[in-house]
């Protein structure tokens, strides 16, 4: 961190130094909470009109347009919300991420990566320092500071009673892996840190975002990593073993991952998992608010409200009686029962229209931070598998993050 202030920061302009160095611990603010994190998109406002001239010359960015266009709908949808002054706020924020994009896509356009591949490195040391403090839990049954999760088959590290250290993990992983790779870091490393990535994820005890690390990762080792297919082969037989011993001296991880995945197996095995499951409970409660909203759903931060109205009250399922949570656990439905087709269809289209770009752009550039953002964008589209809400302060700045980076190496797109 020193050295990057002393050798690079005299080359970044005045007016962008300050948000260059908060973009550079951008995932630190992760670990200290939602108050800075809040505050790093303000920093991002500040940034945008000190630097007003350049900055607006990117209204003229398709996906920015594209983005303001998602914003107005949900702006719409506020006219329709069972409780518009519960969704202003959050609906708001969402100009506040358009502003942050706008900054990011600013300093990597304006800047050589030569100068910005600092700002992956710092990420890569952060990133570690949360690898190693899960390892330690998961050793001790404290962290490196003495927090302690709260559920014993959960590993909590810095984040302390919220368990989303495995949508951390899962969030920076492949921007981590990306700059091993950059660097030309020896292949028996790069596959070691590659193993305890997925190792510490596994054991954290989060299994949609598990499962999402391992496809990310796999797609990144098809498309980018230069790694000899033998050593391919031969760590994921290696990842086979330690996961299966681990299971092996862990009962609560057998339980969590091989018992309950087992039933899945059984005669009508999904659907009694997913009726026994608190996830199955949400879920169906969020498709009947959906299907009696249709058009603009719930608006907003309400499906906390509705879904704990007794007409949701399904006695098929078994967590019936917890249906009710502060979002649905799965981004699809999330944007269904609160925003209905018409908010659903724009996000849609901002997301699929962005990868799309994105893609084409990789394809003629091989930049692999580009290809590590569209990648984890990609992960977090996944029908069906659970996840964190999409507009909650944590989850939206890691999603938002990793969107901003997909679309700021998008050197093809006209500004």
């Amino acid at each position: 961190m020193i050295e990057f202030l002393n050798k690079n920061f005299r080359s970044i302009d005045n007016k962008d130094k300050f948000f260059f160095v908060i973009l550079t611990i951008f995932p630190l603010s992760l670990v200290i909470g939602n108050t800075i994190i809040n505050l790093i998109f303000f920093s991002a406002i500040i940034s945008f009109f000190i630097n007003f001239n350049d900055a607006s010359k990117y209204f003229k960015n398709e996906i920015i347009i594209i983005f303001f266009f998602f914003f107005l709908t949900l702006i719409i949808n506020v006219f329709f919300s069972i409780d518009p002054i519960n969704s202003l706020p959050r609906v708001l924020k969402i100009l506040v991420v358009l502003i942050f994009i706008i900054e990011i896509m600013r300093l990597f356009n304006k800047y050589d990566f030569s100068l910005l591949e600092n700002i992956f490195k710092i990420w890569t040391l952060i990133f570690f320092i949360i690898l190693i403090d899960v390892f330690f839990e998961l050793y001790f049954g404290f962290n490196t500071i003495g927090f302690k999760s709260t559920l014993p088959t959960r590993v909590a590290s810095f984040f302390g009673d919220e368990l989303v250290v495995g949508a951390f993990i899962h969030g920076f992983a492949l921007f981590t892996i990306s700059y091993l790779a950059f660097k030309k870091t020896n292949n028996l490393i790069l596959i070691s840190v590659i193993l305890l990535i997925i190792i510490g994820s596994f054991l954290i005890g989060e299994r949609s975002n598990f499962i999402k690390l391992i496809i990310s990762i796999f797609l990144f080792s098809v498309l980018a990593l230069k790694i000899k297919n033998q050593y391919k082969l031969s760590a994921m037989f290696l990842i086979i073993i330690l996961l299966g011993a681990s299971l092996s001296f862990n009962e609560k991880m057998k339980y969590r991952y091989y018992y309950e995945l087992e039933s899945l197996f059984k005669k009508d095995g999904i659907e009694k998992y997913f009726k026994s499951s608190q996830y199955g409970a949400h879920q169906n409660t969020a498709f009947n608010i959906f299907k009696d909203y249709p058009l603009f759903g719930v608006g907003i931060k309400n499906f906390r409200f509705e879904s704990n109205k007794e007409k949701y009250f399904n006695k098929e399922y078994e967590h019936a009686n917890v249906r009710s949570s502060t979002h649905p656990h799965q981004t699809h439905l999330e944007f269904l029962s609160e925003t209905g087709l018409f908010g659903y269809c724009s996000f849609l289209f901002l997301i699929l229209y962005t990868l799309v770009k994105s893609i084409n752009t990789f394809i003629k550039n091989r930049n692999i931070f580009q290809l590590s953002a569209i990648i984890y964008i990609f992960s977090i589209m996944i029908p069906l598998l659970p996840s964190g809400s999409f507009l909650s302060t944590f989850n939206s700045a890691i999603i938002w993050i990793n969107f901003a980076i997909m679309v700021s190496f998008n050197k093809k797109l006209k500004v």
